[in-house]
């Protein structure tokens, strides 16, 4: 860690931080890297009234809600820092003081709306969510991955919107304030904007476009920071109560940060690939109803996000499917370590590094060991399979 960086979370603590809460689906995983560098300290989204209409935690899921009970015992398993630390330390080291006291007060907005006006707001012909970087890549991905899994029959994808989340959209007050209110109606905020009335959305909505906005010197832009988009995530509203989130289309949604650390890491070719299968798999779940299970908290995300990543090396290295060679296989394999998580505690726990390579490596090893090798197993197959070995995956691994 750089001395200057040393200095901010040494502000940071000084400063004596109010906890932060996130609730949501995903793909990978950055309130884990800003916990791990004490940045942040995430904690429960759960509403106090179970009945409430809230995006669930199957919705979009984020590694950030911490409950404060033990399910499973950290000291079994393996866990050290991956790749995502040191990226993620880089861009905070980026920050001057000024920006940084700035996100410290405003992290419900800078991190939460980036995902949710995507999510509440988003379509796929709307040019404020359409794809940047890596679109012909991603396009094309989604349609070969969509044709892959053609042959489950339960498995429809026809109405699925591929599309990215900015940060540009901090810079609108309207929609920042929109998705705030939103937020808030689904507890989805943190205080004291959980409780602000709508004039104290506006201005806070008002103070982080017009901060933004300003804070644009030498090709620098605070809105622009992958931080805020360091994402991907799939949606569908097929299982929900509440009206508007049932009324919202099924969704495949990449951040421009999430895409930016796979560049920075050196899988720009083989990463977001990978991911599409993982965040596709997601849907087949939706589809085939896989949420549902005998596990509860941390064990039933864990399980599900395990799963994707199976699913996604099946496709990755299968014939049919992406076909990556050795190389390319291993780094996919990386892909997964290096999102992998340790908050045991957390109702968004995604495995560990070995868990989520361990899942990949025996996706990998069935589509090689695919006979003819262009058969191509029913989804629902997969997963019975995947439940089968699901023990020997979490085994704890720690000497």
């Amino acid at each position: 860690m750089s001395r200057r960086l040393s200095c901010l979370l040494a502000t940071i603590a000084l400063l004596a931080l109010t906890p932060v809460r996130w609730s949501v689906a995903t793909g990978a995983g950055l309130i884990l890297a800003l916990t791990s560098l004490g940045t942040i300290s995430p904690v429960t989204a759960a509403p106090s009234d179970p009945a409430a209409p809230v995006a669930q935690d199957r919705v979009i899921d984020v590694p950030a809600q911490r409950i404060f009970s033990k399910v499973i015992d950290p000291d079994d398993f393996e866990c050290e820092p991956t790749a995502i630390d040191d990226y993620v330390g880089a861009q905070i080291d980026s920050w001057t003081l000024a920006e940084l006291l700035f996100v410290i007060p405003h992290q419900d907005v800078l991190f939460g709306v980036p995902t949710y006006a995507a999510l509440f707001f988003g379509t796929a012909g709307d040019p404020a969510y359409a794809l940047g970087s890596h679109a012909a890549q991603l396009r094309n991905t989604f349609r070969d991955v969509k044709k892959f899994w053609s042959g489950s029959e339960e498995v429809q994808s026809d109405d699925i919107q591929l599309m990215a989340m900015h940060g540009d959209v901090l810079l609108d007050a309207d929609v920042v304030e929109a998705t705030l209110l939103l937020m808030q109606e689904y507890e989805l905020l943190s205080p004291p904007l959980d409780t602000a009335s709508p004039a104290q959305i506006r201005a806070e909505a008002m103070a982080v476009a017009t901060f933004l906005q300003q804070n644009v010197a030498g090709g620098r832009a605070l809105y622009d920071d992958p931080l805020w988009t360091l994402n991907a995530y799939a949606f569908s509203g097929e299982d929900e109560t509440d009206p508007f989130l049932q009324s919202l289309p099924d969704k495949m949604v990449f951040g421009d940060g999430f895409l930016d650390f796979m560049e920075a890491i050196g899988l720009g070719d083989a990463g977001p690939r990978v991911v599409m299968g993982h965040e596709f798999a997601h849907h087949i779940q939706f589809e085939l109803g896989l949420f549902e299970s005998d596990l509860e908290g941390p064990e039933a995300t864990r399980r599900t996000e395990l799963m994707a990543d199976a699913y996604a090396a099946y496709y990755g290295v299968h014939k049919r499917g992406l076909a990556l060679n050795a190389k390319r296989v291993a780094d996919a394999l990386f892909a997964f370590y290096v999102v992998g998580d340790c908050s045991f505690d957390s109702d968004g726990h995604h495995g560990t590094p070995n868990q989520r390579e361990r899942a990949a490596e025996w996706g990998a090893e069935l589509a090689m060991a695919s006979h003819p090798n262009s058969a191509i197993l029913d989804a629902r197959e997969f997963a019975e399979l995947f439940d089968s070995i699901l023990p020997m995956i979490v085994a704890p691994d720690a000497a």
